[in-house]
């Protein structure tokens, strides 16, 4: 790829970005939305740091951890009995 290829990739890119991050402001009014998406929205965040941190702990090298020799099983039961 020449500049003017790259440069207008990356012109590009950012016009998405920028169209698709303030699609949501260019309303007037609020979008009404569902009970049930309201209440699915608040538990969003919860299940992406899930869905980041589950693997992480009972997984190593691609492989569930089915003993105790490896820490972080334990590390994670001591935690969750220290938070509860």
């Amino acid at each position: 790829m020449d500049i003017w290829e790259t440069l207008l990739t990356i012109a590009g890119l950012g016009a998405i970005t920028l169209l698709t991050r303030s699609f949501f402001m260019l309303p007037e009014r609020e979008w009404p939305l569902p009970d049930w998406l309201q209440r699915g929205l608040r538990y969003a965040p919860l299940a992406a740091l899930a869905a980041v941190l589950v693997p992480e702990v009972i997984m190593r090298n691609g492989h569930l951890i089915v003993t105790l020799a490896d820490a972080r099983l334990p590390a994670v039961a001591a935690a969750i009995a220290a938070y509860f």
